[in-house]
């Protein structure tokens, strides 16, 4: 039909996309090309026995209109033919008008319009946001409406990602949209069970833990739980608690022993395979640019960093917890690798005249071996919107190793404390997001002027300037 030009015919508004160039990072296809790959993906679910893809198969096999997401695939880069930015917008224009074409129902309309007009914010809300935060969890709930929409948008994100290139779908983007789709489908089912389960129930925690630990784990915990915030009981399950409070006693031991290196941080990996990243767990004091410097010392190896939280407990110690990968998106699992950035802190901690810049530069010369750098230009935003206790910095840039290290210090410099980051990086692109706040202040960052002049360091930062 699309060789023929019959598609394009009937569907004038798909028409507009044959052989257009699509001028982004991720992309590999032309934009019908693109377009007609997401349907030959859509398709193969039908009958697919791939274990990672059964869940879809189930939620394709639920659909009770397949026309709207069809269409919804053929329609949904349509904007890009008009040069539109963002191109979601003109799509859901162009997907109304075809709507009203077809004389489609006013149900099948406006489900149409919406898997259009939203079809990257599964993904992008995914990628970007805090997760843990039920507020998430229920603006993406507001924009599907009901179960249906949530169910054809996963597959719609599904195949516009798998359609994109092999890179832009990763494990751990796909693991990303999994635990927001969860979240959003319990919360759709019964909102107030949602909300009792994200209520933060301490004590019942605190029960869960004790039973998992010896008896002389009792004041650790005890201290735990009253001194780290609420955000990290919201986010880990009584078996990664148990976990960190080991670490934490891990990194007491150290300070009372007899060791050469005794404010060394304790660390611990944990290897996860199927999902395509590995848990490393940082404890220890909180200290100038500490997670600059963690940042490269994962530079040095080179490890790429997919996220970043961190838990100050209120009595100085701190748990900086990160998701990384190496630089083809599998889990890190070389224990040399494990050694180097472990070293590589704690010198960059304890030693006055180490410089990490110059170790962050020869690894470079290895990425750059393996993987190709692309250009594009740098956005840098800062919302005060979107969250009501923290300002987010989203920064889209081309990716370099030792970017992160640079930017966190920009940061730094800046009076700015990071609570939470989201870090995406794929094929040459980083798409970084920060939930941070005035470090003297601990309030959102609104004075227009300093927004103006952190904009412009962290463009020089983000450039390497």
């Amino acid at each position: 039909m699309h060789r023929t030009d019959f598609l394009g015919r009937y569907l004038p508004e798909f028409g507009q996309l044959t052989c257009l160039v699509q001028h982004e990072f991720l992309h590999r296809y032309t934009a019908d090309e693109h377009t007609l790959v997401c349907i030959d993906k859509l398709d193969a679910l039908c009958s697919t026995e791939d274990k990672k893809l059964i869940f879809y198969r189930r939620l394709f096999e639920r659909l009770e209109d397949p026309l709207v997401l069809y269409l919804a695939l053929l329609l949904h880069d349509t904007g890009k033919a008009v040069g539109a930015r963002p191109h979601s917008e003109a799509s859901a224009v162009f997907a109304q008008r075809v709507a009203t074409r077809l004389q489609l129902s006013p149900e099948q309309r406006k489900s149409l319009i919406l898997l259009v007009d939203h079809h990257l914010t599964l993904s992008n809300i995914a990628q970007q946001r805090n997760l843990d935060d039920p507020a998430t969890v229920i603006e993406m709930a507001n924009i599907v409406k009901d179960q249906k929409n949530l169910n054809a948008l996963m597959l719609l994100t599904l195949a516009d990602g798998q359609g994109t290139s092999a890179e832009a779908w990763s494990d751990w983007k796909e693991s990303l949209v999994w635990q927001l789709f969860h979240a959003t489908s319990q919360y759709l089912v019964d909102q107030q069970s949602y909300h009792e389960q994200t209520k933060i129930e301490r004590d019942r925690l605190r029960r869960e833990v004790a039973e998992k630990l010896p008896p002389d784990y009792a004041e650790e915990i005890e201290a735990h739980f009253d001194f780290m915030p609420d955000n990290y009981f919201r986010a880990f399950e009584p078996r990664e608690i148990v976990d960190h409070l080991k670490l934490y006693r891990r990194f007491l031991e150290n300070l009372s022993s007899q060791s050469d290196q005794p404010l060394a941080p304790a660390v611990s990996w944990e290897v996860c395979a199927e999902q395509g990243h590995t848990v490393v767990t940082f404890c220890t004091w909180e200290r100038e640019r500490l997670l600059a410097k963690i940042a490269g010392s994962f530079s040095v190896v080179p490890i790429n960093i997919l996220s970043a939280d961190v838990f100050p407990r209120g009595d100085n110690v701190t748990f900086q917890i990160f998701h990384v990968c190496d630089l083809r998106g599998r889990a890190v699992t070389k224990a040399e690798d494990f050694q180097t950035v472990e070293a590589t802190l704690r010198g960059a901690l304890e030693k006055l005249e180490f410089v990490l810049a110059p170790l962050i530069a020869k690894a470079r010369l290895e990425k750059r071996r393996l993987t190709q750098e692309i250009d594009f230009p740098t956005r840098i935003a800062v919302d005060n919107k979107a969250h009501p206790s923290y300002t987010l910095i989203q920064i889209q840039t081309p990716d370099r190793l030792g970017l992160l290290y640079d930017l966190l210090s920009c940061l730094d410099r800046a009076g700015v404390e990071i609570v939470l980051s989201r870090i995406s990086t794929q094929n040459g692109a980083a798409i970084d997001t920060f939930y941070v706040c005035d470090r003297a202040m601990h309030g959102k960052i609104t004075d227009a002027q300093r927004i103006g002049a952190l904009q412009k360091e962290l463009q020089t930062a983000a450039l390497g300037a």
